[in-house]
């Protein structure tokens, strides 16, 4: 009989940035490099304590000092390189961003209705759709995996990158952008089986049990 083969599985930590500062006064921030805020700050660490020994090769993440902010956090107390991908950005809202969610759906009812109902057919007025973003950020993803095969890796990114990337994983199509979310510093794991091209598996899915505390409340947010 011949000998079993053991596919390789490279283990995909991926992670989105602690509570920016406008995060907490429910702006649409886009692609403004906006910073952490204080608890933003203190999320990152309690994610960086739980991953110090994870075993993690590196850590690829958006150059948006928030996403930043939170990758050397963890790339610090795990001794692993931090590396900027523009590919990871977050949606570009264009003429949304600053703009509260009140204000955006008062001054652009129409698109704001779609997009809260059909994300899928939205071209942010000067900026970007999720078509877009998911050609950037699927590219990147491919590219990062292939590198990395059989390693652990973190990817730091931003709530619409995160929603498109996950529907890219398990094959879904971009109108099901709203089937999940995303807290701040929360940890979903995905693993990449065999030639790690197409075949995804969901580990575990907005884990936030490291942030007893320092919770931030997801629904107050511009999304």
């Amino acid at each position: 009989m011949g000998e079993s083969v053991v596919a390789v599985t490279t283990q995909i930590f991926l992670i989105r940035h602690g509570e920016s500062e406008w995060n907490s006064s429910r702006r649409y921030t886009g692609q403004r490099d906006v910073p952490l805020s204080d608890l933003g700050k203190e999320q990152a660490q309690r994610l960086a304590e739980r991953l110090k020994d994870a075993g993690l090769a590196a850590v690829y993440t958006s150059p948006l000092r928030r996403a930043r902010e939170t990758a050397q956090a963890i790339g610090q107390l795990a001794r692993v390189p931090v590396i900027l991908e523009p590919g990871l950005k977050e949606i570009h809202h264009g003429l949304w961003e600053g703009l509260t969610a009140e204000q955006v759906s008062a001054q652009f009812p129409a698109e704001y209705a779609l997009w809260r109902t059909q994300p899928h057919r939205v071209t942010m007025p000067q900026g970007e759709s999720l078509a877009e973003v998911a050609a950037r950020a699927e590219a990147t993803w491919r590219r990062v995996v292939a590198e990395q095969r059989g390693s652990k890796i973190a990817v730091c990114s931003h709530d619409a990158v995160m929603r498109v990337l996950l529907l890219i994983a398990l094959g879904l199509a971009l109108e099901h952008f709203w089937k999940w979310g995303f807290g701040n510093a929360s940890l979903t794991v995905i693993e990449a089986r065999g030639d790690a091209a197409n075949d995804f598996r969901l580990v575990c899915l907005n884990d936030t049990a490291h942030l007893a505390g320092v919770y931030s409340e997801y629904a107050r947010q511009a999304l």
